[in-house]
């Protein structure tokens, strides 16, 4: 039977399948399509594109966001180093108009922080001095970037080297009030950045100079009593500040700097909450304002039951730190005799002295100067 139907061509060649006549590899990159290539192309691809200086801000923000999706593991930082991805987004930080595009940028390199390679690689371009710019337009991302670098012992190192704008910086953005821009998490990650600086000395004297002690102060006091107080996050705000606090008084400047801002009252106050690390911190912290002659007086005045309740608990580490706070501080007789008012005589021989109360030392004894009698003459 013959059929008059057309011919019926069948082949498996790749033209025939998908009769596309353009090229399949294009040598540039297609500024309008941004994708997640397979394999080791994905970082390059996304960086490439990001390169790119007229694009779109809604493009370049996805192609931001599949990049901080990408930028999860180790070997994927690493190849964003490598393929220079520190340069493009300190730009798009430092001149892109678009709010989202700033803070994806700011992630992306809080990712690239993580590892030394991206902080090294972030200093070379110039990208501190930019996230140090961007803490007022993009504050919490800016500061979450600049944690990243004070969480190593190298990135603080870095950090020491600018802290003279940097530092600045960061007490101008805890001292905001609230708005939607200057967050909780903004402070906190903030706290988080001089927590890590005042590790050195040099970090600590950066940080008297440009006033933090009254900053942490006055950021406590907005968290226990003020308008962050109902925050979900507070306790760990809290627990930063305690803990800057604390190496800030162990310091032989800092500790006038912390009693002249009042630190030993918001000390108190820390120290009645329930949160375990945040009490750790604070005991430390009076325990080395305690050391100074001026402070020991009110250690005991304004947190003088506290730590005694503390010596009294279970928690061996917390009874230590407060045990030496107290006992520091029971070198003043003033001090001593609320210290004695507050514990009994077997307590303060076993809690406070463990043994015979030592002789107060020369500097806090009374002296009385008695004048030379001299008798009547008859």
């Amino acid at each position: 039977m013959q059929s008059h139907a057309s011919r019926h061509v069948v082949s498996d060649f790749l033209k025939d399948l998908h009769p596309d006549l353009s090229e399949p590899f294009p040598k540039g990159v297609i500024s309008d399509e941004v994708a997640e290539a397979h394999g080791r192309r994905a970082i390059p691809k996304l960086i490439a594109v990001l390169a790119l200086p007229e694009l779109p801000d809604d493009v370049r923000a996805h192609a931001l966001r599949i990049l901080n999706g990408l930028l999860s593991t180790q070997e994927h930082k690493t190849n964003a180093v490598a393929e220079g991805a520190a340069a493009p987004l300190c730009r798009l930080v430092a001149e892109s108009r678009d709010t989202e595009v700033r803070r994806l940028s700011c992630n992306a390199l809080a990712s690239l922080a993580q590892v030394m390679a991206g902080r090294q690689s972030i200093v070379s371009v110039g990208g501190l001095a930019v996230l140090t710019d961007a803490l007022q337009t993009t504050p919490e991302q800016a500061a979450g970037a600049l944690r990243s670098f004070a969480a190593s012992n190298d990135g603080n190192a870095l950090l020491n080297e600018v802290r003279s704008s940097v530092v600045p910086a960061l007490v101008e953005l805890m001292q905001q009030p609230a708005d939607p821009a200057f967050t909780l998490a903004a402070c906190e990650n903030a706290a988080a950045t001089l927590e890590g600086i005042t590790r050195t000395d040099l970090g600590v004297l950066a940080a008297l100079d440009a006033g933090v002690p009254a900053c942490l102060v006055a950021l406590a006091g907005r968290g226990l009593n003020g308008d962050l107080k109902f925050e979900s996050r507070l306790m760990d705000l809290l627990q930063l500040v305690a803990t800057c606090l604390e190496q800030i008084c162990h310091h032989a400047q800092g500790k006038a700097a912390a009693r002249e801002a009042e630190a030993h009252k918001i000390l108190a106050e820390l120290l009645g909450l329930q949160h375990r690390e945040t009490v750790k911190h604070a005991a430390a912290a009076l325990m080395g304002l305690a050391v100074e002659k001026e402070s020991k007086v009110n250690v005991m005045l304004f947190a003088g039951v506290q730590l005694v309740r503390l010596m009294r608990g279970k928690d061996t580490e917390l009874a230590n730190n407060a045990r030496d706070a107290v006992a520091a501080a029971s070198e003043h007789l003033e001090a001593r005799r609320t210290a004695e008012m507050l514990l009994g005589m077997e307590e303060r021989e076993i809690l406070l002295w463990r043994g015979p109360a030592p002789e107060t030392p020369p500097d806090y004894r009374f002296n009385v100067t008695l004048p030379i009698f001299t008798p009547p003459r008859i």
